[in-house]
């Protein structure tokens, strides 16, 4: 293999797909990025086994061929250099293995490193996919469903079906739901039309991840189920991951049907009163209390014996006292879905579930299991 290519585009391609490659993984086939060139493109690929991320740039194809080179060394080695076209030339030795040279492609810098590669052929990524199993969807609709749910997906929770986000395509509506055990957000959007896949599905929350980043800055993408893993392609970035098996929980028995009673609060205030509670909440829940009376809500937060904080703050409300205790980073995190300027809180008691809702979008729903006083 020899190849002629753009040192920036080529290094935002290995920024693409290095994402899965996890930190522990070392001088492993798994902590190597897969070259493949051929005609005027080079395709770029790395796996965990779990997840496959794949994208391809323009380049100069002297020798078509592929490599297997180590990640975090290439990316290292493209961060560096400064020339603008840099050559890639591959040689193989009488070891079984292969040795990249890097060089600058016009021969005005007299820089040349080398990489000792793999066997190519031991990482298996993405293949093509049939256009006729995925359907187009609106990146942007997407990437704020995401954003307004996957804040509360559990993290290596050995429930292992809280590690990712559920996804239920109905017709033409989509309904994302999360939940983490002791939190649950929904949202339902329309989309412009039926995706081609009908069956509800659990995608890993590192895949969530990686969708994130692919889809951020593109106007559509495309989606579907390829081999029983979910598919996405976006921003000339590819995405293939197995999907987490099991049954999600029945999230809609977890959304009281009805509250007692309800409150209507400023976002940005809240904010404010809430960080400035925070400082006095005890690790590691770090607890904040939120008590309702006439008008007025309370912030209390205190570390036993180090100090203490109480905020009072006017508010729309005529129920009960009520006093509710909550894990301070699920109240900090609800605000990455909120957004409007205030948001509507429905609670019954100090221990039912309390829910959270923002005005301006009717088809989204969080709610947080209160803490024991």
């Amino acid at each position: 293999m020899k190849i002629k290519v753009n040192t920036s585009e080529f290094l935002k391609a290995i920024h693409a797909v290095e994402g899965v490659i996890s930190a522990r993984e070392i001088r492993s086939v798994l902590s190597n990025l897969k070259l493949e060139a051929e005609g005027n493109t080079v395709s770029v690929s790395a796996t965990d086994l779990e997840i496959s991320i794949k994208t391809s740039l323009n380049a100069e194809v002297m020798q078509s061929g592929n490599i297997s080179l180590p990640a975090k060394q290439l990316s290292s080695i493209f961060k560096t250099i400064h020339f603008e076209e840099a050559l890639l030339s591959k040689e193989e030795t009488e070891q079984d293995s292969s040795i990249t040279y890097i060089t600058d492609a016009t021969s005005k810098n007299d820089y040349k490193t080398k990489l000792n590669g793999m066997d190519a052929e031991e990482i298996k990524t993405i293949s093509k996919v049939d256009p006729s199993s995925v359907s187009e969807f609106p990146t942007g609709l997407f990437s704020e469903m995401i954003r307004k749910t996957s804040y509360a997906i559990a993290h290596e929770d050995q429930r292992y079906i809280f590690n990712g986000l559920y996804m239920i395509p109905k017709e033409d509506r989509l309904i994302f739901a999360v939940t983490d055990g002791r939190r649950l957000c929904k949202i339902e959007r329309r989309l412009p039309a039926p995706l081609k896949f009908k069956e509800a599905v659990i995608i890993p929350a590192k895949a969530i991840r990686e969708i994130s980043k692919m889809i951020a800055t593109a106007e559509t993408g495309k989606i579907g189920i390829v081999d029983q893993q979910i598919y996405v392609n976006a921003n000339h970035i590819e995405l293939l991951c197995k999907l987490i098996e099991g049954n999600f929980p029945n999230y809609e028995q977890v959304i009281p049907k009805s509250s007692k009673f309800h409150a209507i609060i400023p976002k940005e205030n809240f904010q404010i009163y809430l960080r400035q509670a925070l400082i006095a909440a005890e690790e590691p829940t770090r607890q904040i209390r939120l008590t309702f009376s006439n008008q007025n809500l309370n912030f209390y937060a205190q570390t036993q014996g180090v100090n203490e904080v109480s905020i009072n703050m006017p508010i729309e409300y005529t129920g009960d006292e009520t006093t509710i205790a909550f894990k301070g980073e699920y109240l900090s995190d609800i605000f990455k879905s909120i957004d409007d300027n205030e948001f509507r809180i429905e609670f019954s008691d100090s221990s039912s579930p309390t829910v959270f809702k923002d005005p301006s979008d009717p088809e989204f729903i969080s709610v947080i299991m209160p803490m024991k006083i």
